[in-house]
């Protein structure tokens, strides 16, 4: 997990999992709790979408826009991308192919609000 200052960068790897979603559950509840609020999350070392993932973007967004945050997705494999569309998450995500343009989406996004 990296940070920047005000965003916080979370990587799924392999295997992804039940307990990986477990994890990431305890994880972005920690961060909302400690006031980091805006996240990042990267795919690109996952080598398939499962259901576990799904699931853990929906939890990890729904964390932190409870606490008026925000999450982006990062990903830059066209079969990833593929079925971030199918699902529609690609929709209710901001998707980037890079993690410093995820970084400059939000702080831009974060300019506007304030």
């Amino acid at each position: 997990m990296l940070r920047y200052p005000s965003i916080t960068v979370t990587s799924f790897v392999e295997p992804f999992d039940q307990d990986s979603e477990l994890r990431v559950r305890s994880q972005f509840r920690h961060h909302v709790k400690f006031g980091r609020r805006l996240h990042i999350i990267d795919l690109d070392q996952l080598d398939a979408a499962s259901s576990a993932v799904f699931r853990s973007l929906i939890i990890a967004l729904r964390t932190a826009r409870q606490v008026g945050g925000d999450v982006r997705i990062v990903n830059s494999r066209p079969g990833m991308r593929r079925v971030l569309a199918l699902t529609g998450l690609s929709r209710v995500f901001g998707v980037h192919s890079t993690v410093r343009d995820a970084v400059v989406a939000l702080r831009e996004e974060a300019l506007k609000a304030s």
